[in-house]
């Protein structure tokens, strides 16, 4: 699965990375231990999953500072297996690749602070090395191998999201005036297809407008870059609506 590593050398290779040349690192601000400050002041905390765990600790940065959130993604991953001498005893390429849209799911704890004007959410496409021991130790399902550690390889792009208007443009163009979950995964999200829909609904991003048949319509709202502020035109919601029923 990818993105489920534990903070270690690829954790610390991005907070040097975005922590800039005058930045200090494991700063302790606000009862909170942040990972940078750069020289300008603002505060860069570095997350490689379950990004909603920091909400509670985002919350309270942003009311005095701006925040930017670094999330890698995956988009290739070589995988090194050594042996408990460590010894190299295979390398081969991971057939998952992953892409920008699977953010979304680690949005349906943000998905509140979208629009705050003070939090950058900065997605990293890069290369991923995985290093495995085959010491005995891991789990049963990789027959004792464990997951050691992760190292960046490669970045292929930095892309930043502020304002909801940054969100709005995942949407594809293909997509049509009115679509459903369906029409989302077609145009390229994928199987992430059900919590993009879900994130850009509640942020005010899309809207539901009725249904197709068994499946939710939605509608793009009319999102302000300038501010992020969304306009929508209000639709009566099923009462039967819920995040398990509906992406």
């Amino acid at each position: 699965m990818i993105n489920t590593w534990n903070e270690s050398l690829l954790h610390e290779e991005l907070k040097d990375y975005y922590c800039g040349e005058n930045g200090r690192k494991e700063v302790p601000l606000e009862g909170s231990i942040c990972d940078a400050i750069r020289d300008d002041g603002s505060i860069v905390e570095i997350q490689t999953a379950h990004l909603g765990k920091l909400k509670v600790k985002l919350e309270k940065l942003l009311k005095n500072r701006k925040v930017e959130l670094v999330y890698p993604i995956a988009k290739n991953i070589l995988i090194e297996t050594y042996d408990e001498n460590s010894m190299l005893l295979t390398r081969r390429k991971s057939p998952k690749h992953g892409t920008v849209y699977q953010l979304f799911k680690e949005l349906t704890g943000l998905y509140p602070l979208l629009d705050n004007p003070r939090f950058t959410l900065t997605v990293v496409i890069a290369d991923i090395l995985e290093i495995r021991v085959a010491d005995g130790t891991g789990s049963w399902r990789r027959k004792g191998i464990r997951r050691d550690d992760k190292k960046l390889v490669k970045i292929h792009e930095s892309r930043p999201f502020n304002g909801r208007h940054a969100y709005a443009a995942l949407i594809p163009r293909e997509v049509p005036e009115l679509f459903t979950v369906k029409d989302l995964k077609a145009a390229g999200a994928g199987v992430h297809a059900g919590c993009m829909a879900w994130v850009l609904r509640k942020a005010g991003i899309i809207e539901l407008c009725g249904k197709k048949e068994r499946s939710y319509l939605y509608r793009r709202a009319q999102v302000h870059e300038s501010s992020g502020s969304v306009t929508v035109t209000l639709v009566p919601v099923p009462t039967s609506e819920t995040t398990a029923t509906v992406p």
